[in-house]
């Protein structure tokens, strides 16, 4: 976090934020968390998250949490005198971040090489469903369809099952991620060459991106990968498995962690055993790795699994619900839960720098307006030879 003395991460970084909803909020919000002067750019009648719940004293949670530390104005870039507005602000930033579908800056006559051209050191932050080129580049997209293009579906859920959506929205939040370290990667490369750019972010080609093991099976493997439940696909024992009263995690990648897993639930023989004394053997027989494992753990409460296999040095936990992992001891310990100064709790993010910033209250709609005149007074911000941009 900022103390007395250090300048935030972002210190003098200008990010104007004209998207909706989730992908590029999420992305501007951890730009903003960074120290990035974020200023919201909504139409006069709100970004659509403001009617998401839940909602604290009539107020949007969802929006809050995306949208926290920006300032906000509101611009009818339908209108020519707002759209000139936008320009304007636009040459006096150092990033623009958009999530419309590709072809609607161009109609609203402010197409990103317009914008380049305005202002040349300007990084622009397209998120999109499948990119700003292609075939389905005009198509629109939300988490659910890029969830299930991705092939992430697939491989979720119960074997011979349904396709099942992740519980979260990864189809935005990824993305989302993606293009805050792009952008970041932008910027620093802009300091080198004195030239912005468009980044072009897909939420398909994202998703994509983290299949990690899945992918390499499938390029690599002769079966198409599916759906395997709470098991890892390569290794085990890596699943949760039934203890008297409940469930508990064994998370096992090595063969010192299975003579752990062994050696705490009386099954030593297995060490030696080349039926499971290899992962390859393992993965062949793990409906019977499953079934030895909860024939021993039925004897313990989960508590006391959890207890006995901890003290074994085998990695375990119980399936915490969402209550346990916002107020737990530990989640009170790392302090997961903010509270901002009106005492609304938010999320905390993960990201603890020097450079940081204290989550503040998200905007009311057009609550900055009245600032709009004094950036426009300012200089613009043209890169010169070096790549370094005056503020």
């Amino acid at each position: 976090m900022t103390t007395a003395g250090h300048r935030s991460a972002l210190d003098g970084i200008r990010v104007l934020d004209m998207s909706r909803v989730l992908a590029g909020p999420f992305c501007a919000s951890i730009l903003a968390d960074l120290g990035a002067d974020v200023i919201k750019i909504e139409t006069p009648w709100g970004d659509d998250s403001r009617e998401f719940g839940p909602f604290w004293e009539d107020h949007s949670a969802y929006y809050r949490l995306f949208n926290r530390t920006k300032k906000g104005i509101t611009l009818d870039l339908k209108s020519d005198e707002d759209r000139e507005t936008l320009i304007e602000l636009a040459k006096r930033a150092d990033v623009l971040v958009e999530n419309f579908r590709p072809g609607v800056m161009e109609r609203l006559g402010i197409a990103p090489e317009d914008l380049l051209e305005a202002n040349p050191g300007l990084i622009i932050t397209s998120i999109s469903g499948f990119g700003q080129t292609g075939s389905m580049s005009k198509a629109p997209a939300y988490d659910l369809v890029a969830q299930a293009m991705s092939g992430l579906m697939s491989v979720t859920g119960w074997p011979g099952g349904r396709p099942t959506r992740t519980g979260v929205s990864l189809g935005d939040l990824i993305p989302g991620l993606y293009a805050a370290i792009a952008t970041l990667g932008a910027v620093l490369e802009r300091n080198h060459s004195g030239h912005g750019q468009h980044v072009d972010l897909a939420m398909y080609d994202s998703l994509v991106s983290v299949l990690e093991s899945v992918a390499m099976r499938e390029l690599y493997e002769d079966e198409t990968p599916t759906a395997v439940g709470n098991d890892h696909a390569m290794t085990v024992p890596f699943s949760t498995y039934a203890a008297k009263d409940g469930e508990v995690v064994i998370a096992v990648t090595n063969e010192t962690l299975f003579g752990r897993v062994a050696d705490a639930l009386d099954l030593e023989y297995m060490v030696d055993d080349p039926r499971f004394n290899t992962n390859a053997a393992r993965r062949e027989r793990r409906d019977e790795v499953r079934r030895l494992f909860e024939e021993k753990l039925a004897d313990y409460t989960a508590d006391e699994a959890l207890k006995h296999l901890a003290e074994h040095g085998v990695p375990t936990s119980r399936v915490h619900d969402v209550h346990d992992a916002l107020t737990g001891e530990l989640g009170r310990e790392r302090g997961v839960v903010a509270e901002e100064s009106d005492g609304f709790r938010t999320l905390a993010s993960p990201i603890k720098l020097h450079g940081s910033v204290a989550p503040r209250p998200a905007p009311g709609l057009g609550e900055h307006n009245d600032l709009i005149a004094d950036w426009l007074a300012e200089p613009e911000r043209v890169p010169d030879e070096s790549g370094s941009v005056d503020r």
